[in-house]
C-alpha cells in the first residue's frame, strides 16, 4: 500500500530539512501553541517510523534513501508545476534535473507522493495527457481573442455560464467582441473539462509565476493564458485546436526559460 501524508506531515518533512518555502502549501502550525507543534513532529516521526522512511542512528534522524530524495527535491527545487483537474483534482510536481516528485492531492488533507523519471519524461507522459483530457480534434471558428477578467472566469465555470457581460464590454475594445464571448458562452453551458496549469519557478530569491486554462467542450476548445494589461491581471482566451494547446503551454515554458532560470 502506498502511504499517504497529511499537510502536517509535509511540513514536518520539509522543516526538518530547513525548508524555506514549499509552493502549494501553507504553514498549518502557524496558529499553534509550542507544546501542539511537538506533538505533530512526534505524531509524523511515529508514523514515518512505523513505515520504515525514517530511523535515529547515532542520535541523527536518518531518512530512507528513495523517501529522503524526493523530500530533497521538494524542498530544494527551482521549478514547480501545479495541475487541477475541474477545480478539485490537484497535483504538484517538483522538478529536479533528472527525477520530477508529484505530490498529488487525494483530499482535503491527504496527498501521495510519487517519484517519476525525467522531467522531459514527466512533461510528455504525465503533464501533456492530463492538460488533454477531454481534448477532441475541434477546428477554429473563431481566430480573435478575448479578454477576461481572471476572478470573473472562474465564476463563470462555477456557474457555467457567462453571468457578467458587462465586465467583458470594458476591457474587449474589438467589434466582434459579442460574437465572441457569445461562443464563450456556449463553450462554458456545454463544458466538459476545465484544467488550469502553474508554472512556479524560482529566479535568484523570487518566485515568478505562468499560467493558463484549458476549456474543452462538444464544439470547441479554448485556451486562457494569465497576461498582464494595464497594470491588472487578465486572462487573455482564444479557441484552439489540441496541437495549439500543446503549443500554448511550450509557450508558458519558453517565457520561463527567458527568465534564465537554472534547475538545481
Amino acid at each position: 500500500m502506498i502511504p499517504t501524508f497529511t499537510v502536517q506531515d509535509i511540513f514536518v518533512m520539509m522543516q526538518t530539512l530547513n525548508t524555506k518555502t514549499l509552493i502549494g502549501f501553507s504553514n498549518p502550525f502557524k496558529h499553534l501553541t509550542k507544546y501542539e507543534i511537538e506533538k505533530e513532529w512526534e505524531k509524523t516521526y511515529k508514523k514515518l517510523h512505523k513505515l520504515n522512511l525514517i530511523d535515529l542512528v547515532d542520535k541523527d534522524i536518518k531518512l530512507e534513501e528513495n523517501f529522503g530524495n524526493a523530500l530533497w527535491i521538494m524542498s530544494r527545487t527551482n521549478m514547480v508545476v501545479e495541475i487541477i483537474k475541474d477545480g478539485n483534482q490537484k497535483s504538484y510536481f517538483y522538478f529536479s534535473k533528472d527525477h520530477v516528485v508529484e505530490c498529488k492531492q487525494n483530499s482535503v488533507d491527504e496527498y501521495t507522493i510519487y517519484v517519476h523519471g525525467t522531467p522531459d519524461h514527466v512533461w510528455n507522459n504525465v503533464i501533456y495527457p492530463r492538460m488533454l483530457v477531454g481534448v477532441e480534434s475541434h477546428s477554429v471558428d473563431i481566430v480573435e481573442s478575448i479578454f477576461v477578467p481572471t476572478a470573473a472566469y472562474n465564476a463563470w465555470v462555477k456557474a457555467g455560464a457567462i453571468t457578467d457581460v458587462q465586465s467583458l464590454e470594458d476591457i474587449n475594445s474589438r467589434e466582434n467582441w459579442n460574437r465572441i464571448s457569445s461562443q464563450l458562452d456556449a463553450a462554458l453551458k456545454s463544458m466538459i473539462h476545465n484544467n488550469r496549469l502553474m508554472v512556479f519557478f524560482k529566479e535568484d530569491a523570487h518566485w515568478v509565476i505562468e499560467g493558463m486554462h484549458v476549456l474543452t467542450s462538444p464544439n470547441n476548445n479554448w485556451t486562457f493564458k494569465m497576461i498582464q494589461k494595464d497594470n491588472k491581471e487578465l486572462l487573455e482566451g482564444k479557441q484552439s485546436t489540441n496541437l495549439e494547446i500543446v503549443s500554448e503551454i511550450l509557450e508558458v515554458l519558453v517565457r520561463m526559460q527567458h527568465q534564465k532560470v537554472t534547475i538545481k
